[in-house]
């Protein structure tokens, strides 16, 4: 994490009907904020104009597709998002839009934006084969209850991915990684899968180690850091061992969440990422 940049996104909304408020994503920009300007700052715009035809028969897809030069080059000069908001509201008449400012982590900021435009922009193609069945073990089956949620809640492409405990506790053979998490202004909140059902032992050394690792990461970076385990949704909570770890996680101020909990908390998380 320390070698991530903190970055602001926005998605470009064409609005051909203001007042029917329907509209496409067109394109993402991407700046790194710097107390001088900005750091990286671009733009990436959709390769297939053929679904704003289908919204707005009378489109000039030359105007639109002069956007991303335009954009860089008011980029380089002005460095002002907000400048280049007033310039779009002028310009176009308010059909060209953009969400409000999102935040991500990402080491190659120019391969971020490639993903941003794949994830927000670039529609599914109807030719891909279907996804392979998703393993049935009940790891896997927390971690794609996970995903599920934050992809619904549309905040899949912020997430940091992988986190090395190693990375902070310095212990060679520290072998702990966090499945996910988000900044959120000071604080850094991960999730992490936990089958309950087939490993209390290490539920148990995770929730006993999360305090140190906090402490950790607060030494290095100053960001608080917050765990949510999650777990299956049919647990026995009546099994000794499952409850001793359940009562490990409280002890140890770890968050304990359901896959059925997920959406909610994915939901206020993006709010909060939003705030």
């Amino acid at each position: 994490m320390a070698d991530l940049k903190q970055l602001e996104f926005y998605v470009l909304r064409y609005v051909p009907y203001v007042v029917r408020g329907d509209f496409l994503s067109i394109g993402v920009l991407l700046v790194e904020p710097r107390p001088n300007g900005f750091g990286f700052a671009d733009v990436a715009m959709t390769n297939d104009w053929r679904r704003v035809q289908c919204l707005d028969r009378q489109v000039d897809i030359e105007v639109l597709q002069s956007l991303e030069p335009y954009i860089r080059m008011q980029l380089q000069h002005s460095q002002d998002v907000g400048m280049l908001l007033h310039k779009f509201a002028d310009s176009f008449a308010n059909m060209i839009q953009m969400s409000p400012r999102a935040v991500c982590l990402a080491e190659d900021p120019a391969r971020e934006l490639k993903a941003l435009r794949s994830i927000y922009v670039e529609e599914p193609s109807s030719d891909i084969m279907p996804a392979a069945p998703r393993p049935k073990n009940e790891h896997a089956m927390i971690l794609a209850g996970i995903e599920d949620a934050l992809t619904q809640a549309g905040i899949w492409g912020l997430r940091i991915e992988k986190v090395k405990a190693v990375e902070y506790t310095k212990k060679k053979g520290d072998s702990l990684v966090f499945d996910f998490g988000y900044m959120v202004g000071s604080e850094v909140r991960f999730f992490q899968s936990v089958p309950l059902k087939t490993n209390t032992n290490q539920a148990v050394i995770l929730a006993h180690r999360f305090p140190k690792i906090a402490q950790c990461i607060s030494a290095e970076n100053g960001a608080i850091a917050r765990l949510t385990a999650v777990v299956s949704d049919d647990l026995d909570r009546t099994n000794s061992n499952i409850e001793f770890a359940l009562d490990a996680f409280k002890d140890n101020d770890v968050k304990v969440a359901t896959v059925a909990d997920m959406p909610s908390i994915a939901n206020k998380t993006r709010q909060d990422l939003n705030a």
